[in-house]
Order: C-alpha cells, then sequence, then structure tokens
C-alpha cells in the first residue's frame, strides 16, 4: 500500500522497535524521535536501523533497513516515489519530469561534491527552460 493514516505509521514503528529489541539491534532515530515528528505533522518522517545480525568476519550481510513517509495532508502519509514525485511537482506547479531530472541533477551535483545551492537553482532553472523550448 502508499497511502498510511497516521496510526498506521506509528503502528509500523512501534511493532518494527518490538522486533528490533528482540534482536538486540538499536535504531539509528529513536522512536521517541520518530513518534514526535508525526505528531508534530513534520513533512518528512523517517525511522532506519543497522542490522548486523547475518554479520560475517568480512562485513557481509549488514543491512541498513527502515522506511520513510512524507505527509501528503494532515493524516495521509506516503511512502511511494511516485506519489511524493507528484505531489512535490503539483505545489512546486512543474510536471513531475522535472521532479524526477531535479532529483537526477541534484545526485549528480552531489557527487562532484558541489554545494553551491543557488549554482544548482541556476543550472535547473537553465535544464528545465532548455527542455520546455
Amino acid at each position: 500500500m502508499a497511502y498510511y493514516n497516521k496510526q498506521e505509521v506509528k503502528d509500523y514503528v512501534n511493532s518494527s522497535a518490538k522486533g528490533m529489541e528482540a534482536k538486540g539491534i538499536k535504531p539509528l532515530n529513536p522512536v521517541v524521535e520518530v513518534l514526535k515528528r508525526l505528531d508534530d505533522e513534520e513533512d518528512m518522517v523517517g525511522f532506519f536501523w543497522v542490522d548486523y545480525s547475518g554479520t560475517s568476519e568480512s562485513g557481509d550481510k549488514i543491512k541498513m533497513e527502515g522506511k520513510s513517509w512524507y505527509r501528503i495532508n494532515h493524516d495521509i502519509y506516503t511512502d511511494d516515489r511516485f506519489a511524493i514525485d507528484l505531489y512535490q511537482a503539483m505545489k512546486a506547479d512543474l510536471t513531475v519530469t522535472d521532479i524526477i531530472k531535479k532529483r537526477e541533477l541534484d545526485k549528480e551535483l552531489a557527487k562532484q561534491g558541489i554545494v553551491d545551492i543557488e549554482n544548482l537553482e541556476d543550472t535547473f532553472d537553465k535544464n528545465i527552460s532548455k527542455d520546455g523550448d
């Protein structure tokens, strides 16, 4: 399912935390913090942990697990990438393609170590303008 209400997100966090506790795993972000973010209705909420249970001496089988949700409105959250892209596009009056291209550009610039946000925005605007012609 791609859409969740606040209680379903809380249930996932709490049940995951119980499962981790049974394995002796600690979350990367405390459960209390995640639940507070939900109660504060922050736009992005995530819950993550690292599972070392299948680890060998060479470091094989270490898994980062978890989930993040984007708040669409008061009681609707999604973890679906397309739904998030569509929502962001509607808020910014762009197309989903524009949002995807911006994310790809962000990824490329991050790989290059560029952190100049103004340059990033200018590059994005130029690329969007070229595609629209």
